[in-house]
């Protein structure tokens, strides 16, 4: 078993907001596409694969929280900042999962990346 697939159970967390009737917890189900890499094998190319998928989400996630700090205190909508870093995260982990699957897909068409 692959282990960032044990990133997958962050996503029964989702079910908080069922629970709560915060439809806020309801992100969190998001996490389950963590699952679908239970069964990918784990060697040198999948961890260089990760490893640039991490790489390109972090730096989207400091470009982003740069440009919206910046912004959030110039517009003076400070009201706002929680929303922003909610949303900077979920991008940054779009650009990771949408990376990852990108290579994984390009390793199975047999291109390779």
């Amino acid at each position: 078993m692959n282990k960032i697939s044990l990133i997958g159970l962050l996503g029964f967390l989702g079910f908080l907001g069922i629970y709560t009737g915060s439809y806020e917890y309801f992100g969190f189900f998001g996490f389950f596409v963590f699952f679908a890499y239970a069964g990918v094998k784990y060697d040198e190319l999948f961890a260089e694969y990760l490893r640039k998928s991490a790489a390109a989400g972090f730096f989207t996630s400091v470009a982003l929280f740069g440009v919206s700090v910046a912004s959030t205190v110039l517009l003076n909508l400070k009201e706002y900042l929680p929303l922003i870093l909610i949303g900077v995260f979920t991008v940054s982990m779009i650009v990771f999962i949408l990376r990852l699957t990108i290579f994984q897909f390009a390793e199975s068409a047999g291109e390779g990346c």
